[in-house]
């Protein structure tokens, strides 16, 4: 009987490992549209709002992925933007952020992104990302402010 069990369990085990590699598959090949050269429309398309008067969108670039049964997708972007101390505060406070990445984590989210994205190295950014085991939203606050505003990237893989 324990071998039936056992047997059971690696076959169940091999299936899993064969639909899981095939969902995979199936969600990578899923129809995305890349959007650029539009900063204000795809700050709306993030935010939900048109940029305030106090922002400025430097560079952007969002990826919307079509509508597919059995796959959940959301927005990807990455943003260079100009902002105030306060809208750092509220975009902290609105997404819960926490401060600091995880080691390797800065290596990782700049080698999927456009070149412009954060190009000083890791130490001259304060950084912050949402608290969830993998950190798809990062911001990243350079340390020396430009006039009275800082440069910030922000970004969701």
């Amino acid at each position: 009987m324990r071998t039936l069990v056992r047997a059971s369990i690696g076959v169940a085990a091999v299936l899993t490992g064969a639909y899981l590699a095939g969902c995979q598959r199936y969600a990578a090949s899923t129809p995305r549209t890349v959007h650029e050269g539009d900063n204000a429309g795809n700050y709306e398309r993030v935010f939900g709002e048109p940029p305030p008067a106090e922002v400025s969108v430097v560079k952007s670039v969002v990826v919307t992925y079509s509508s597919r049964p059995g796959v959940v997708t959301t927005d990807d972007f990455e943003f260079e933007l100009l902002v105030p101390r306060v809208w750092i505060t509220r975009t902290i406070e609105k997404y819960s952020l926490g401060t600091g990445l995880l080691p390797g984590e800065f290596e990782r989210r700049k080698s999927g992104a456009k070149p412009w994205y954060a190009p000083e190295p890791a130490d001259q950014y304060g950084a912050h990302r949402d608290m969830s085991s993998v950190g798809y939203f990062h911001l990243l606050v350079d340390r020396d402010p430009v006039g009275a505003r800082f440069r910030v990237f922000v970004s969701k893989h």
